[in-house]
Formats: C-alpha cells, structure tokens, sequence
C-alpha cells in the first residue's frame, strides 16, 4: 500500500479509536514498566513520535523539562490535549504531523520516544531514521512495539488476525528486526526488555469498530486454536470466568546515539 493511502486508512481508524485513549484500559496498559525504564530526566527535552493521545508523553511530563507530541490523526491530538489540560500538565505541546518527516532540526531532543507505532506505519526504517536524526549525541531513543514470534508462519498469522481487526495495521517486526533498524540509523541499542500485555478480546474488536461477521471470524480462529490447532501468534486463553483474552509481546528497545 502507497505511503499516503496508508496514512488515510491510519487516520480513518485512530479517528474512530479516539474515544477510547482515556485514563483506563488498554490506553495506560504498560505506562509504568515504560517510564521506569526510560530514567526520564529533570533536564530532558522529549519527542513522542507519533504519539496518538500522548500517553506516553503525557506520563513522561511531570518527570522532564518538555514534551513535544506529534501524531498524524487530529482527534487523537485533541484528546491528548484534552487529558493534558484535565491533568494540569502545561509542559506538553502537540503537532499534526508525519513521523517520516519530523518538523525540528537535527539533534534537538535529549529522549525520543515511541509507543506502538512501528507496527502500524508504512515504513519503520524511515521512522527510526528521523527519531535518531532528531536526538541529540548522547540522547536517547526508545522504541515500544508489538514483538513478532521468530517463526514466520506464525508472524504472518498474527499479521493477518490484527489486519481483520485493524485494516491500517502493517506488519508486526521481531526484536531482532527492531534492533537492526535502529543500529543502522547510528545509535547502538543498548537494553531491549519484554513484556507480556494481555489483552480483551472483545474491548480490543470494540475499539476499532469492528465489524460483526469478522468479529465472528476471529473468535473462531482463537477457539480453533484453544482447541488444539495451529498457533496464532497472538497465544489466546480464558480466564476463570469465561472472558477471551490474548497477549501481546512488547519489546522496550533503548538506543542511545553516539
């Protein structure tokens, strides 16, 4: 799909899913593993790349000097802006904008940041390329993705699951692949943790919207798999009273450019 045909459909699903990036949820899930990890600094000027609502951001302000907040889609800005104002953070800013092409000059920022985001962009070398051009020498960048499994089959499978749910979503990058991207943009990885974040089946179908008869298709697949068939990548399982979950692997990846 072209860049900016996959930009549309990337802002037609955020616009739907908007609402959804509150206080609670899935929106926050992980938050507190991701700050800890990112030793934000009383000092550090932050970029949230391609930030959606700014949950990261808006969790590293109180820690930093500043943060700069872009994202493509209008509405996920404006409800970012919106939780800031509600929080009484006066240290964020936030820009409609391309994570291609970052408006600010080369080594501007003390930590670059990202949260689920090279999954679902058409280019992810071209992303990290311009979150380390961005950061200065000795910053640091920090990646947070879905992880794929090392299998192929099984990556592609829960490719295609996350593609019913989300036709904006692109393709889901192992650890390995993630760490490439960012030694060959100039900045060495220096931690890469893992963090398995369940998920509810039914909330994660009802916040992009989707629709009845696939929702119907990927329950299925799920229960096949529950039932002893091929693995989905996605590692389903029931809780005690009956509720469908999934787990999604997450990879921090911090860089630092020398």
């Amino acid at each position: 799909m072209p860049e900016q045909t996959h930009n549309e459909a990337v802002r037609a699903q955020f616009r739907i899913q908007a609402q959804s990036f509150g206080t609670s949820g899935f929106a926050v899930a992980g938050l507190d593993w991701i700050v800890a990890a990112l030793e934000p600094s009383s000092k550090d000027n932050v970029l949230d790349v391609a930030a959606g609502a700014a949950h990261v951001g808006r969790a590293l302000a109180p820690h930093v000097t500043h943060v700069s907040a872009l994202d493509l889609t209008p509405e996920m800005l404006h409800q970012g802006q919106r939780l800031a104002t509600e929080a009484g953070l006066r240290n964020i800013t936030f820009q409609q904008g391309d994570a291609v092409a970052l408006p600010w000059l080369d080594g501007q920022f003390d930590l670059t940041v990202c949260r689920l985001t090279l999954h679902q962009v058409a280019d992810p070398a071209a992303v990290v390329r311009e979150m380390v051009r961005v950061t200065r020498r000795g910053g640091r960048i920090g990646v947070v993705d879905l992880t794929a499994s090392d299998d192929p089959v099984t990556t592609a499978e829960a490719d295609r699951i996350e593609r019913l749910r989300d036709p904006s979503h692109g393709t889901t990058l192992t650890a390995h692949q993630i760490h490439d991207l960012l030694t060959a943009a100039g900045a060495p990885v220096v931690s890469v943790e893992r963090h398995d974040q369940p998920v509810d089946v039914e909330d994660w179908m009802a916040r992009t919207g989707t629709k009845p008869l696939i929702r119907d298709v990927i329950r299925e697949r799920f229960a096949h798999e529950l039932s002893g068939g091929q693995p989905t990548g996605l590692r389903p399982y029931l809780d005690s009273e009956g509720t469908l979950w999934l787990t999604h692997t997450w990879s921090m990846t911090i860089a630092r450019k020398p």
